[in-house]
C-alpha cells in the first residue's frame, strides 16, 4: 500500500516567501510616505502654534513679542523682554524638516500687545533684531519631495496651503 506523502515542496514554499517579500516591501514603501506626510504636517501645525502662543504672549504679558525663524538653522524661536528666550523648536532636529523661504531668507515678527504683528518692531532694533519684512512670506517645510507651506502676512494673519 503506498502512502501519499503531505506537506509543501520546496518550490511551493520559495513562491510563498517571493510573494511575502513583494507585499512586505510595498507596505514598508507606503509607510514610509505616509511617515514623510505626517512629518511635514506636524511641522506645520507646530509653527502655526508657535506663531499662536507668541502672539498671545504679547497680549498677555503687554509687551512686544519677538517671532524668529532662522531658515539656515531651520529653527523658531520665541523672545520677550521680561521671559527671554521662552520657546525653541528645532525642527530638523526633531522632525527631521527643512524651512524654506524665498530666497531662503531669515525673518522675524514683532506681535504686539495689541494681538497684531508690527513689521517695524520699535525697540528691537536696539538688541540687533532688523530682519523684519513688510510683505507676504511663504514659509515651506520640506521633507524628500512632500511639502507644506504657510502663508504669513505682514499683519500676522496665517493661512495654510
Amino acid at each position: 500500500m503506498k502512502r501519499k506523502k503531505s506537506g509543501f515542496t520546496l518550490i511551493e514554499l520559495v513562491i510563498v516567501i517571493v510573494i511575502g517579500s513583494i507585499l512586505t516591501g510595498v507596505a514598508l514603501s507606503s509607510f514610509q510616505n505616509v511617515q514623510t506626510r505626517f512629518a511635514v504636517r506636524s511641522a506645520k501645525s507646530m509653527y502655526m502654534t508657535l506663531h499662536q502662543r507668541a502672539r498671545s504672549k504679547a497680549v498677555e504679558y503687554g509687551e512686544t513679542v519677538l517671532l524668529l525663524v532662522y531658515t539656515n538653522g531651520d529653527s523658531v524661536l520665541i523672545f520677550s523682554p521680561s521671559q527671554g528666550i521662552s520657546d525653541i523648536t528645532r525642527f530638523d532636529e526633531q522632525l527631521n524638516v527643512d524651512l524654506r523661504t524665498q530666497g531662503n531668507a531669515s525673518f522675524m515678527m514683532c506681535m504686539t500687545p495689541r494681538g497684531y504683528s508690527d513689521y517695524n518692531c520699535g525697540s528691537y532694533g536696539a538688541l540687533g533684531f532688523t530682519q523684519t519684512f513688510a510683505d507676504t512670506v511663504r514659509l515651506q517645510f520640506w521633507l524628500n519631495a512632500d511639502s507644506a507651506s504657510v502663508l504669513v502676512l505682514p499683519m500676522g494673519q496665517l493661512v495654510g496651503e
